[in-house]
């Protein structure tokens, strides 16, 4: 199975998942993104800092870009 990484970006950053996860498919991948998705804004919504264009990229284990859930689309709202 492949080898998906999770990387957190703001805008002015981004921090790298040095480890990933093993996971069937891509779509696997997408959900799991989610689920982190899920965590940053509960951890950035009890500290005040959750602001537009902050999104999880998912990328392959060529280290290519294969998707990305932006943070305000799992929140549902517009900033």
């Amino acid at each position: 199975m492949p080898r998906f990484y999770f990387h957190y970006q703001d805008g002015g950053g981004r921090k790298s998942d040095p480890v990933g996860v093993v996971l069937p498919d891509a779509e696997a991948a997408w959900y799991q993104a989610v689920r982190s998705a899920r965590e940053i804004i509960n951890h950035h919504m009890r500290i005040g800092c959750l602001r537009p264009g902050q999104c999880v990229e998912i990328a392959d284990e060529k280290g290519q870009s294969i998707n990305a859930v932006p943070l305000d689309e799992v929140v549902g709202v517009a900033f």
